[in-house]
């Protein structure tokens, strides 16, 4: 019996492990306790990795989730208009398309994808409404630096297409296009009810002539949970209203499981020495 609960107490550390360590994917929470807000970003390459002929693609669902009851922000202060993270070592965003996500549609562009201020169903392009940083990592108002996507024009290259919210055949002028869970509050400006799916196509090596695919092991740093979550940031609006992530329920679980297993084991441990 003394076995069985040693085996199960370092099972729990291992799972643990297992749990905070790298993943084809990952998920992360956001949320903003002085607001109300919350948003998740789902992670994931869709590449083939041995395929090296391909470039590397990050595939990114971003989702305002903020309950309408529940958000302290009104009108464009509460559109989520930015998502923020580290890539690894001397990776940059070197491509990126935006489109909106299934179960979701765009509300308020001016032409829009037809008539005026007709929605944009699912899989329809807005890239023209977003934009990345291109280059490498810049502030993003908070005082640190990031890759991110944003909605608003400072430090973002802006994606191709007609700019459907102005300014006519410029840059963004945000924050517009950016995604909200009630699009009914979303104070004239275009939104997205409630999801995107962002595609960047990275690039490993800028300084080198051709497009370096990622190797195995950087997408996994970048997709480790525990370096995702100490380096990732979304944004409301365009002034300071920052989130970080929050651990899932589930994690907290596995956590509080793991250190229970921890401490019965260190407890016995004691005892028995």
């Amino acid at each position: 019996m003394v076995l069985l609960r040693r085996t199960f107490g370092l099972c729990l550390v291992v799972v643990l492990v297992l749990g905070l360590s790298g993943a084809a994917s990952a998920t992360l929470i956001y949320y903003g306790a002085s607001t109300g807000q919350t948003a998740t970003a789902d992670f994931t390459f869709i590449d083939d990795p041995t395929v090296l002929t391909d470039p590397t693609r990050l595939q990114i669902i971003l989702t305002e989730t903020t309950p309408a009851a529940t958000s302290k922000l009104t009108g464009a202060n509460a559109i989520l208009t930015t998502l923020g993270f580290r890539l690894p070592d001397s990776v940059v965003i070197s491509a990126g398309a935006v489109s909106v996500a299934p179960g979701s549609t765009s509300v308020g562009f001016i032409p829009g994808c037809g008539p005026s201020n007709a929605q944009c169903g699912p899989g329809s392009d807005v890239s023209a409404e977003w934009g990345a940083t291109l280059a490498g990592e810049k502030n993003i108002g908070n005082r640190e630096k990031y890759d991110f996507v944003s909605t608003l024009s400072t430090n973002v290259t802006r994606f191709a297409g007609e700019n459907r919210d102005g300014p006519t055949g410029g840059g963004l002028s945000g924050p517009q296009g950016g995604l909200l869970n009630d699009a009914a509050a979303r104070g004239g400006q275009g939104v997205i009810d409630n999801s995107v799916i962002i595609t960047l196509t990275l690039d490993a090596d800028p300084k080198a002539a051709d497009l370096q695919v990622l190797t195995q092991a950087q997408m996994t740093k970048f997709l480790d949970p525990e370096r995702l979550f100490s380096s990732s940031i979304v944004k409301w609006g365009s002034n300071s209203v920052y989130a970080h992530p929050v651990p899932e329920p589930g994690t907290l679980l596995l956590l509080g499981s793991g250190l229970v297993g921890i401490a019965t084991f260190g407890r016995r441990f004691r005892k028995r020495s």
